[in-house]
This record gives structure tokens, C-alpha cells and sequence, in this order.
């Protein structure tokens, strides 16, 4: 039998954050090594739809509070999203049945944020996520190895910025699901307003 009762959204918000700050990239600073500087976090499955065919992309997370951001380059999810901005995310630790673990399902609309629409919110979060220094120490790379001619850095580095895109991914319904050893699993559920927590027994 399952127990449902309500418990108070600033709370709910509070766990959803820590987890999702827990997930998420963060921003490495100035790059002094080779190699990609961005502290990587877990990856994400992120769910589109179009004409009733499902497509689910494993990829790199970032978040502001309860706000997704996820790093698109063009493909399938980007021309997905384009036509039908109903979104879904997973985000979840490798499963281990031995340890406290937390998984999190979103439901949420999809906003692709780019040069051309938001130029000042796209390098906004760039730099906030550390997204422009980790591009700028790839391409350096590149011209260290000799893959890249000398000079042409900036020219790329642009070209690779007008085809990214920013998806941000406001929720509508979250659901975390909180596993403890040897107990039954809590099932907290957020939407806008209201928040619920269901157990067993």
C-alpha cells in the first residue's frame, strides 16, 4: 500500500538543487593542462520526440537551481527540439544496490539558446559553465599538434560557436526517487507549487 503526503516545495527545491548540483559540469577555471579543463560531472539522457519516434541522447549536464542547460551541437535532438520542445531528462548514479543513491526523472519544455536568438544569454552561460575556455583550449591543441594552421583559431572558435546550441530545459514535473539499503524507496515529487512524497507500507 502506498502512503502519500505532501511536504513543504522549499524543501522538495532545496534536495532537487543539491542533487542536481551534485550531477552537473562545473566550469575548471583557466586551462594550465592539456585535455579538456571542465570538471565532469554525470551524464545525462536527455528525450525527444517527433511524430511519435523517440530519441534519447547520453550527454553532459549543467544546471542554475532547477533550470537544465544542456551543450547541443547540431544533430537529431536540436532538430527535435525545433519542432516539438517537449522534453524529457534522466538524470541517475550507476546503480549500487549496497549505498544511499538518488536517480531523477524531468518532464519539461525545451528552449534552444543560441547566437543568432540570445546572444547575450548564450555567452552569458558560456562563460558561466566554463564552455568558451574549455573550446579555447581544444582549438590550441589543435594548433600545438599541427592539425590547425596558426592564425586560424579565432575563425574557428566562431565558426563552432554559431553552430552551438544552449538547450535550457525548464521543469514541469520532476520526480527524484531516493534509494536507502534495506528500506523502501521514496518517490518525491515536485511540480510548480506543490510537492509530494510517496512510500511504501
Amino acid at each position: 500500500m502506498s502512503n502519500v503526503k505532501e511536504i513543504p516545495v522549499e524543501e522538495l527545491e532545496a534536495e532537487l538543487v543539491a542533487f542536481l548540483d551534485s550531477m552537473s559540469n562545473k566550469a575548471g577555471g583557466k586551462r594550465t593542462k592539456p585535455g579538456c579543463n571542465l570538471k565532469h560531472g554525470q551524464a545525462c539522457a536527455l528525450g525527444t520526440c517527433v511524430d511519435n519516434k523517440p530519441r534519447v541522447t547520453p550527454i553532459d549536464l549543467y544546471n542554475d537551481g532547477m533550470i537544465i542547460w544542456i551543450a547541443g551541437e547540431p544533430g537529431g535532438k536540436i532538430a527535435n527540439i525545433m519542432r516539438n520542445p517537449n522534453v524529457s531528462v534522466g538524470v541517475y548514479e550507476p546503480v549500487d544496490h549496497s549505498k544511499e543513491q538518488k536517480s531523477l526523472q524531468v518532464w519539461g519544455t525545451a528552449e534552444l539558446v543560441n547566437l543568432k536568438n540570445s546572444p547575450e544569454e548564450f555567452n552569458k552561460r558560456c562563460d558561466q559553465f566554463g564552455l568558451n575556455e574549455a573550446l579555447r583550449g581544444m582549438i590550441e591543441e589543435f594548433t600545438l599538434s599541427g592539425a590547425l594552421p596558426a592564425g586560424q583559431e579565432e575563425m574557428l572558435f566562431e565558426q563552432i560557436s554559431k553552430k552551438f546550441n544552449w538547450i535550457k530545459v525548464t521543469p514541469e514535473k520532476m520526480i527524484l526517487l531516493h534509494m536507502v539499503p534495506e528500506q523502501f524507496p521514496l518517490h518525491k515529487t515536485w511540480e510548480p507549487g506543490k510537492a509530494t512524497v510517496t512510500s511504501q507500507g
